[in-house]
């Protein structure tokens, strides 16, 4: 299982019932969070998800609609007794941002902590990687250090269909040979290791773009990708205020997804100028159909 809950999809202020940026990432039974704004900690109660359950968390920047909640979150863990160690990652200066907010509240985890700073100029880095999935950041345009983070499933190793080999009446011997060699000869016919495995599915993959300038070359970042999280902050009516405070309109946004060729588009962190969110989500639709809103307490499978 691989999908998505939006926590929060407002943009420097909670307002019209919005919160600030949050994102609980589920694969498998590995559990994320990515950024943690003011009432984070709230919202994922709220919605049923169990803090001691997250293994990292990912962080895009140091402003505080995005970081704000962090340290609430990580003194409730300390207070439930949560002894597993807590990965952290985000842009030079969150080392200092952590400890500065533990220190000044007099706060001693009872748990390790392990923070990781990413600097990026143009490259892509892998965080997290598992058998099954990899996390890498890369770098995005806001006028501070800002990285974007893309969960990307790995191609399933050949996994034998039971039936079959039931059927074929295979031997230990004869699995041990196939999975060695590649293939079989069984009565006269060659089976290869695809014939006898199960069907795999194509590797899924969740890309998260926020806070950023539109700039085009976000595309090789998350080309392909299943579905993509990009910022749509304001309408292309209200761009020159885009650029002055390094955000994208909902028509750029559609652009990547266009140009990148992803599955499915949500847009979100959205100014507060706007109560009604339709005319961002016609904007985009309009350049790319796929484009959904990225709404609150909404799970999004990744498919």
């Amino acid at each position: 299982m691989f999908y998505v809950r939006i926590l929060g999809s407002s943009s420097a202020m909670p307002l019209h019932g919005r919160h600030h940026s949050a994102q609980w990432v589920y694969y498998n039974g590995a559990q994320f969070l990515i950024d943690c704004g003011e009432g984070t900690q709230h919202q994922a109660f709220r919605f049923g998800h169990k803090l001691h359950k997250l293994q990292a968390i990912f962080l895009s920047h140091l402003h505080a609609d995005h970081v704000a909640g962090l340290g609430g979150l990580l003194t409730t863990l300390h207070m439930q007794g949560h002894q597993k160690g807590l990965y952290i990652w985000g842009p030079v200066g969150v080392r200092y941002f952590i400890e500065q907010q533990l220190q000044g509240t007099l706060s001693a985890l009872r748990y390790p902590l392990f923070i990781g700073e990413i600097l990026l100029r143009s490259e892509m880095v892998t965080l997290w990687e598992t058998s099954q999935l990899v996390v890498r950041a890369f770098p995005l345009r806001h006028g501070l250090p800002t990285v974007g983070y893309l969960f990307q499933e790995k191609r399933d190793s050949f996994r034998l269909n039971p039936d079959l080999m039931s059927s074929l009446g295979l031997s230990s011997e004869d699995i041990l040979h196939l999975r060695s060699q590649g293939f079989i000869c069984l009565q006269g016919r060659v089976y290869t290791l695809q014939d006898l495995s199960l069907p795999s599915h194509p590797m899924r993959s969740y890309a998260y773009c926020s806070d950023t300038l539109y700039f085009p070359e976000i595309v090789d970042f998350v080309s392909g990708v299943t579905v993509l999280y990009h910022e749509a902050t304001f309408l292309t009516e209200h761009q020159e205020r885009a650029r002055q405070t390094f955000h994208s309109t909902a028509r750029e946004a559609a652009l990547i997804a266009q140009a990148a060729g992803v599955r499915r588009l949500y847009i979100g962190h959205f100014s507060t100028r706007y109560r009604n969110l339709t005319p961002l989500l016609l904007e985009a639709r309009s350049v790319f159909p796929e484009t959904y809103l990225a709404e609150e307490g909404q799970t999004y499978s990744i498919e």
